[in-house]
């Protein structure tokens, strides 16, 4: 399994190695990551699946694993979800994660973080000082259909992706 932290991190249930510590104190990485990788890897072991972060806003944690992987991490008749969600007293979604920080690659992220509702489209907005930020469209009608509120899936898409996201309805 590859994760933020090493594999002897990973089996270790209470320490971090130095190496670790360091990325945890500087923010590389979170709490919440070091403790999803440990419940991933106890839940999976030494499967061939990337957990790339661990995202949490209200009562929602967002898993963003590699390429193809979702199906693995969310397991056979979402027995492993089933289990994260017990121990982490909390709705989780799993999602895969960008390759590079794009329209397209938001609008997948969008479309698979808003799921059953449905992404209209995806703008960048231009600020002065060349800063920018995303405005993801979503019909009017989609609107009951999303799986959370809108700013906590608005916060969810900025800590993902670093950049200020917001959501229109049009």
């Amino acid at each position: 399994m590859k994760a933020p932290i090493c594999e002897v991190c990973l089996k270790t249930d209470d320490i971090l190695c130095p190496a670790d510590e360091k990325k945890l104190q500087e923010g590389i990485i979170t709490e919440l990551d070091v403790k999803i990788a440990r419940l991933l890897y106890r839940l999976l072991g030494d499967v061939e699946v990337e957990f790339r972060k661990a995202v949490e806003a209200g009562d929602l944690v967002v898993i963003v694993v590699g390429k193809g992987d979702v199906p693995i991490v969310i397991g056979k008749g979402g027995k492993n979800i089933k289990t994260l969600v017990k121990e982490l007293g909390k709705r989780v979604r799993v999602i895969e994660g960008l390759e590079a920080s794009t329209v397209d690659d938001l609008k997948k992220l969008a479309t698979d973080l808003f799921y059953p509702a449905s992404v209209f489209g995806v703008n960048v907005v231009y600020r002065p000082g060349g800063e920018h930020a995303y405005k993801v469209l979503v019909l009017g009608r989609e609107k009951k259909r999303l799986p959370e509120k809108p700013e906590i899936l608005e916060s969810v898409l900025s800590q993902i992706t670093g950049k200020e996201v917001r959501i229109a309805f049009v």
